[in-house]
């Protein structure tokens, strides 16, 4: 591992030399890596060069945003950019890197253009949200089968850690192959504690039970829900977190309608404060149970459940079995239509 460490951290000089659409007056340089500014050059007359140095290896994005950049690894070898056509001259690594990411951004457009399409001509709400879902998980399908073909190469680094939070483990797996070139990028450091997260809560694995307290103070475990005959969704939020928040709603909608039916939530907060898990709580509208050891990340649901991020979810069976896990928005809703039928 010393040896990986050196030959990433070298010093390589990277000549960028490009063209940008009229009317650009600069563009951004960029680490992807790291998510850091390297530098705003100048476009004069549609041209613009620069020179800098990166970490040997580094991967960087040159564009008008960081939303829309042509992103190249730093091996030393000089690159010419046209960013009108999104194209590279380059080394092999980087030719090939901006040919996968086109490759990427076609199959975007094009399932775009059919989501678009489905908004606005399907016969029902819920025949758009089944089509959405099969769309997203087909587009994802297709982005990894781009991908296989460049598994020797370090080209996934550039492209698998942003796909890698809507893979599942039996996704991810494969990938996790220590002898790859792309392995040993710092892009791809957080790809095993993602793939142990997620194989945490696989389907059919046992829930493990926790012990916090609940809002009014009192020690409560989740076996006080789970495994009960019942489905229970253990929820993993936090009151600081704002796409928790922005989920909310779907999560009360499953609540208000299923819980007659036996339906649970147990909601596991990642709050340090009481005040303002307690206040989120209310704000919310989350009238099902809640527990926190208010830890913060320290919590100790992240190793149980393999939490790195949230919102997160496990919906369990009657028996306390994980049956579906990450099911946010229109995913939990369909999920629960076909147990419940309606």
């Amino acid at each position: 591992m010393l040896a990986i460490a050196t030959a990433l951290s070298a010093q390589v000089e990277m000549k960028i030399d490009g063209t940008a659409a009229e009317g650009t007056d600069s563009v951004l340089v960029f680490s992807v890596s790291y998510g850091f500014k390297r530098a705003m050059v100048p476009v004069r007359d549609g041209h613009f060069s620069v020179t800098l140095p990166f970490e040997k290896d580094e991967l960087v994005g040159v564009g008008k945003m960081r939303g829309f950049y042509i992103p190249f690894f730093a091996d030393g070898e000089p690159v010419e950019v046209n960013l009108a056509e999104h194209s590279l001259k380059g080394s092999q690594l980087n030719m090939t890197t901006c040919k996968v990411d086109n490759s990427l951004d076609s199959l975007d457009e094009a399932l775009t253009k059919r989501m678009q399409h489905l908004r606005s001509f399907a016969a029902s709400d819920e025949e758009a949200r089944k089509e959405l879902g099969e769309l997203a998980a087909k587009r994802l399908e297709k982005r990894i089968a781009i991908l296989k073909p460049y598994a020797a190469t370090l080209v996934p680094a550039a492209f698998l850690p942003d796909m890698m939070m809507q893979m599942n483990y039996s996704q991810i797996e494969p990938w996790l192959n220590d002898e790859a070139p792309y392995m040993s990028h710092p892009r791809m450091k957080m790809a095993r504690p993602i793939a142990e997260g997620l194989k945490k809560k696989m389907p059919g694995r046992m829930f493990v039970d926790l012990t916090m307290s609940n809002l009014e103070g009192q020690v409560c475990r989740l076996s006080d829900w789970c495994g009960k005959g019942n489905y229970v969704l253990v929820d993993f939020w936090a009151s600081w977190c704002g796409p928790c928040r922005q989920e909310m709603p779907h999560v009360v909608e499953s609540y208000v309608k299923y819980h007659a039916k036996g339906y649970e939530i147990v909601g596991v907060s990642f709050d340090n404060k009481a005040d303002a898990w307690k206040a989120a709580v209310k704000q919310l509208g989350m009238d099902w149970p809640q527990m926190s050891d208010l830890k913060g990340w320290e919590s100790a649901a992240s190793e149980a459940y393999g939490v790195n991020a949230i919102p997160s979810n496990v919906l369990l069976d009657g028996t306390g079995h994980i049956v579906a896990n990450d099911l946010r928005g229109d995913k939990l809703l369909a999920k629960l239509r076909e147990i419940y039928g309606y």
